[in-house]
């Protein structure tokens, strides 16, 4: 959250519970104690959470409830677990790992519904056409787990990007989301470690 954020936070208490006093300072008080580490989106739901509660409300008392929000999202879904690739690696293995809680306690590896269950209807001609949906039958397969690919992280559904943020041009998805989709191996190819799809010679 932001200052200017935190700012517009503190308003929406104030118009949650018009009883409480907030002070004019108390916007640069709770940012610089708390909210500078909490999403806007979390502080909202916790908010919404505590009114149905409570009279008044404490910092401290969001900061609880934000922190629950995020236990619940961990305790719903799956960690992602790292490449194999990092098996070898503690130090990096734990990296990956801790980065894959945060982002899921942000709500990043969340899947939609429909992904996690594999149910749905498989959608119409008509519908492919009108939604102008991905014809690519790699990049949907590899789309069904998340890329472990730090500069990306696609969630699951979402399509890979390159640093500038803009779909892969000539792939259908990073090599280690590939591979953790079981849609390729890793192989020395010349001396370098590279993903080959399954079924192709390298």
């Amino acid at each position: 959250m932001t200052p200017t954020e935190a700012v517009r936070f503190v308003r929406h208490v104030g118009r949650l519970w018009p009883q409480q006093r907030l002070e004019d300072g108390t916007p640069d008080a709770w940012y610089a104690a708390a909210l500078k580490d909490i999403t806007p989106d979390d502080a909202a739901e916790a908010v919404d959470r505590l009114v149905k509660l409570h009279p008044f409300t404490s910092l401290a008392e969001i900061v609880s409830e934000v922190r629950r929000i995020r236990e619940e999202r961990i305790a719903r879904h799956p960690v992602p677990t790292p490449p194999a690739e990092l098996a070898d690696n503690a130090h990096a293995y734990k990296a990956r790992l801790a980065a894959s809680i945060e982002r899921l306690a942000n709500g990043a590896h969340i899947p939609r519904a429909a992904i996690a269950t594999g149910t749905g209807a498989p959608p119409t001609p008509e519908y492919t056409q009108a939604r102008g949906a991905d014809r690519d039958p790699l990049r949907v397969a590899a789309n069904q787990v998340p890329c472990p690919w730090q500069p990306c992280w696609a969630a699951v559904g979402q399509s890979c990007v390159n640093a500038a943020g803009r779909r892969l041009p000539g792939a259908p998805a990073h090599e280690g989301r590939l591979v953790d989709a079981g849609l390729a191996e890793w192989r020395d190819v010349n001396g370098v470690r590279r993903a080959v799809l399954l079924g192709a010679s390298s």
